[in-house]
């Protein structure tokens, strides 16, 4: 019994940090530079909560919001941080779980052992994997979560290919508006 309470605890403990990322990223950080920058958090949950919902497709939400491009970005890097740990440390809480899970984890890492630089570079794949449609934000971290990529460089590049999906998102909407006042 107590070993079960012992596992348990290890759960909560990995659940909680979960949940510490996600709060500390993706409300606490933005709410800071809302109010660094003087901006109220009127403007900043929906855009958040909107991120939820559509990822990548979120940032033109920021404009009719009053938010500057730079500000839609820095919240979407939060945001991405904030749920990309998170979902990291879900996975590894269910793996302390399952003993079924941690051995088909073992089995993918020993056929990982096979092709190395896959599990030295395959973290920058993140970069690309993050831009798939119905993969995303969400099932990137737990592609490489599978695969045994390092957390760092997971956050690190996930991060960064949902960043450049944003701003050219951004980019995009801006340049449509341009072309709609030209023509309409």
């Amino acid at each position: 019994m107590f070993s079960w309470l012992r596992s348990h605890m290890r759960v909560l403990a990995e659940l909680s940090r979960a949940i510490l990322f996600l709060f500390t990223f993706v409300l606490a950080v933005p709410l800071l530079l809302g109010a660094i920058l003087g901006i109220p958090e009127g403007k900043i949950l929906p855009l958040i909560a909107s991120a939820f919902i559509l990822q990548g497709a979120a940032p033109p939400l920021g404009h009719p919001l009053g938010l500057a491009d730079p500000v839609i970005i820095a919240l979407m890097a939060s945001f991405a941080v904030g749920v990309v740990t998170c979902i990291l440390e879900v996975c590894d809480a269910l793996s302390l779980t399952s003993e079924r899970v941690a051995r088909w984890i073992r089995k993918v890492g020993e056929s990982m052992e096979k092709h190395p630089s896959i599990r030295s570079y395959g973290a920058i794949s993140c970069i690309f994997i993050a831009w798939i449609p119905g993969i995303g934000l969400y099932g990137t971290p737990v592609i490489a979560w599978i695969l045994g990529w390092q957390k760092i460089p997971t956050i690190i590049f996930t991060t960064a290919g949902f960043v450049i999906a944003s701003g050219l998102v951004l980019t995009v909407t801006v340049f449509a508006e341009s072309i709609h006042h030209v023509f309409f």
